[in-house]
């Protein structure tokens, strides 16, 4: 009988350790960006690369928002494909890490009938690909109009690269 308590035990154990090491904590996720040092709660994330023969570009957007204003943080990096995009990236430019495009970098915010964008005046992106379509954004962002963005994305995201030779 106290064999069979042990053994049920260890079953039971067992089964808990698999329940909670299911597939779905192989997916990394992870959101403590803040705008302006309150939370941005990211409600879509995608990676748009594209090119034409050798010259092209990634869009990353981050967008968070609701029915009445939509707030998107834009981030243009030079590399676009999938093996390629993940890379440190700055503005203005440091020796040794790829340019942040200070102009295509973005922050716009709608609100009712309008909106506001600015450029980025300053910082830096770091991208890390943690598989299939996951993918990691650690920001250090300084905007044209003094909004910051600080901290870390990670989650899946919509992602396509068209790359045309």
């Amino acid at each position: 009988m106290k064999n069979l308590f042990k053994n049920c035990a260890f079953i039971l154990l067992f089964t808990t350790v698999l329940v909670s090491c299911s597939s779905s904590d192989d997916t990394f996720n992870e959101n403590n960006i803040k705008l302006n040092g309150e939370s941005f709660t990211v409600a879509s994330a995608s990676i748009v690369g594209i090119s034409l023969g050798e010259d092209g570009h990634s869009g990353i957007t981050l967008v968070s928002g609701n029915s009445a204003q939509v707030k998107t943080l834009t981030i243009d990096v030079p590399t676009f494909t999938k093996e390629t995009i993940a890379n440190t990236y700055s503005f203005p430019e440091e020796e040794g890490v790829l340019a942040l495009d200070d102009f295509l970098t973005r922050y716009t915010y709608f609100e009712n009938n309008s909106s506001v964008s600015t450029g980025l005046k300053s910082g830096t992106v770091t991208v890390k690909h943690n598989g299939d379509n996951n993918y990691s954004v650690t920001m250090d962002l300084l905007m044209n109009d003094d909004s910051t963005f600080k901290g870390t994305y990670t989650n899946d995201f919509q992602v396509i690269f068209s790359n045309n030779q």
